[in-house]
C-alpha cells in the first residue's frame, strides 16, 4: 500500500498544531517554529517520495489474470521467472541452463566465491547490499568484486 496523503497530512497538520502550541509555551520565537515546521515538512514530503516509490509488487501466483494488481501488469516486463526444471540441482547448475556456449565456458572459469556472488545475485535474488552484509564487507567491495567479474568475462 502507498502513502495515503490525506491521512498522513491531516495527522501531520494535527500534531504541528499541537508542536506549535507546546514550543510557544517553552518561549520559541515564531522564527524558531517556523524553521522546524519546514524541516518536519521537507521530511514529510521525502518519506511520500520513498513511500511512493518501494511499493512490493504483489505476489505474482494469480489463478485469474484479472486478479493480479495494476502494479504488477505495469512492471510485469520487468520480472522474470526461473524454470527450476531445466537446471540440475547442484548450486552451480544454473550455468547448465545457459545458452550461449562462450558465456558458459568463461563462467566455468571463475573462482568459486565469484560463481557463488553470482548465484546470491541473479539465481537467489539478493540485492548487493545484502550480499555485503552476509560476507560482512562494504557494498563497494562487493561492486568491485562485480567490475571484475564484467573485465574477466570481457578479456577471456
Amino acid at each position: 500500500m502507498g502513502f495515503h496523503y490525506g491521512y498522513e497530512k491531516r495527522k501531520f497538520d494535527t500534531e504541528w498544531t499541537r508542536l506549535e502550541q507546546e514550543y510557544r509555551a517553552a518561549g520559541m520565537d515564531d522564527r524558531q517554529i517556523a524553521a522546524m515546521k519546514e524541516y518536519d515538512w521537507t521530511w514529510f514530503c521525502s518519506q511520500r517520495a520513498y513511500l511512493n516509490r518501494v511499493q512490493a509488487l504483489p505476489g505474482e501466483q494469480c489463478e485469474d489474470e484479472s486478479e493480479q494488481s495494476c502494479l504488477f501488469r505495469k512492471f510485469e516486463s520487468l520480472s522474470c521467472t526461473w524454470d527450476t526444471g531445466d537446471v540440475d540441482s547442484r548450486r552451480f547448475g544454473w550455468l547448465s541452463s545457459l545458452e550461449d556456449e562462450l558465456l558458459y565456458r568463461r563462467l566455468c572459469k571463475l573462482p568459486e566465491d565469484d560463481l557463488e556472488l553470482l548465484t546470491l545475485l541473479i539465481v537467489d535474488g539478493y540485492r548487493q547490499a545484502d550480499v555485503a552484509r552476509l560476507w560482512n564487507c562494504s557494498r563497494s567491495a562487493i561492486t568491485q568484486r562485480i567490475n571484475k567479474i564484467k573485465i574477466f568475462l570481457k578479456k577471456a
